[in-house]
């Protein structure tokens, strides 16, 4: 294998990325991204122990060579010497079959179908907006509805604060508008940096879980506004999904919860979804 194989495999591991087969549900995406880059780090890692025990055999044979000259008295040196040469010849041929394994397979090949959503819901959302615009932000590209956490919630706190309450209850009417009947609602949870407080972390012991309880809590508000259970997922990323970079006292911007709409599995077949590329951040 030549110095530019290490090159080649990952050229032809990212290449095979992005081709487009096939239509999943976000969590397949997320669930095939996670393969396709631990193939990657296991082809990286047999790449540093094929060079590593290359590296070994060249000194072995440096070692060879130079005993060589003293066979009559090193002939039992000479004997092992040349074993271990053979066997990490067959160790280096065994990794370097797995690797060639590794660059010639399709790995987590996706189709993603990106589809905006429709005009007539865009158009809710956006009025739903503007009606809060001090707490309330609408990327239609995303498809995405944000609510600044430090106007939904108290510092620290998965209580919504009730003028947050009553936006999402506006938000609920619009979700369970015929525009919105093929989408489901993702609540994702957001926090900045800040390390959590003892008083905070007697119930949200880590920004983890800050972060999921207060996806929760806006869950719950739209499910007592009628918005059915089974539509509706949560998730949290804690300060692990930044918006901006955090200054010292954290970010307000990194303090959030979004709202997604997504097409629901049903849906998604059929062609009318929303892309999930790069939607969740």
């Amino acid at each position: 294998m030549t110095a530019r194989r290490p090159f080649t495999l990952i050229c032809i591991l990212s290449a095979t990325a992005p081709l487009l087969i096939g239509c999943v549900s976000r969590d397949e995406y997320l669930r095939e991204k996670f393969a396709r880059r631990k193939a990657v780090e296991r082809a990286e890692t047999l790449e540093r122990d094929l060079a590593d025990e290359r590296a070994r055999v060249m000194a072995l044979e440096s070692q060879f060579g130079s005993i060589k000259g003293q066979l009559n008295t090193q002939t039992a040196m000479t004997s092992t010497l040349k074993a271990e040469r053979d066997r990490l010849n067959q160790y280096s041929n065994r990794l370097q079959n797995e690797i060639d394994s590794l660059a010639k397979q399709q790995i987590g090949a996706i189709k993603v179908v990106e589809v905006k959503l429709p005009a007539e819901l865009d158009r809710q959302l956006k009025d739903f907006a503007s009606r809060y615009p001090d707490s309330v932000e609408y990327d239609a590209e995303r498809g995405a509805v944000r609510w600044k956490s430090d106007l939904t919630f108290a510092k620290g706190s998965d209580d919504v604060q009730p003028d947050a309450a009553a936006s999402l209850r506006s938000f609920a009417e619009v979700v369970n508008s015929a525009s919105a009947s093929g989408f489901e609602i993702i609540v994702v949870g957001h926090t900045d940096n800040l390390r959590i407080g003892p008083v905070t972390g007697r119930e949200h012991p880590t920004n983890w879980h800050l972060s999921v309880h207060r996806a929760i809590a806006v869950m719950d508000v739209l499910a007592s506004a009628g918005v059915p259970q089974q539509r509706m997922g949560v998730m949290g990323y804690g300060e692990y999904r930044p918006r901006v970079e955090n200054t010292r006292g954290g970010s307000e911007e990194n303090r959030r919860v979004e709202i997604y709409l997504v097409a629901s599995r049903d849906d998604m077949a059929g062609g009318d979804s929303l892309s999930m590329n790069d939607t969740i951040k």
